[in-house]
């Protein structure tokens, strides 16, 4: 199995509802495109956007393809990195704005450096 076939657990679903509808599922791994970095996540952030969004009631606003792996931010060491990319490298500790963060690996567009006395959650 070469990287692009590489797989992960996320927590996931396919219908909208409530926590019920959330699964533990095996995945594709994503990997950074220009100007984003990838992450082993450590920890993602829920809020309230996350659960409206699984439960229907921002579909008109957010709408999302079925299935979706939820969480906006997230913290973990950099693992990939994007074309482009610079400041930041394979080891780093970060957190930001994440796309499916709840997962064992995530894609982030924007961050910044975990400050080493903040834990990671």
């Amino acid at each position: 199995m070469d990287n692009e076939d590489a797989r992960m657990k996320a927590m996931s679903f396919a219908q909208t509802g409530g926590p019920e509808v959330l699964h533990l599922v095996d995945v594709p791994q994503p990997h950074a495109g220009p100007g984003q970095i990838r992450i082993t996540v450590r920890a993602a952030g829920v809020n309230p956007v996350d659960w409206k969004i699984r439960n229907g009631s921002t579909l008109r606003t957010i709408p999302v393809a079925l299935p979706h792996i939820p969480g906006m931010e997230a913290a973990g060491v950099v693992d990939e990195v994007g074309a482009g990319v610079e400041g930041v490298a394979v080891g780093d500790e970060v957190f930001g704005a994440a796309q499916n963060a709840s997962a064992e690996y995530a894609v982030l567009d924007e961050w910044a450096p975990k400050p080493p006395e903040l834990t990671w959650a």
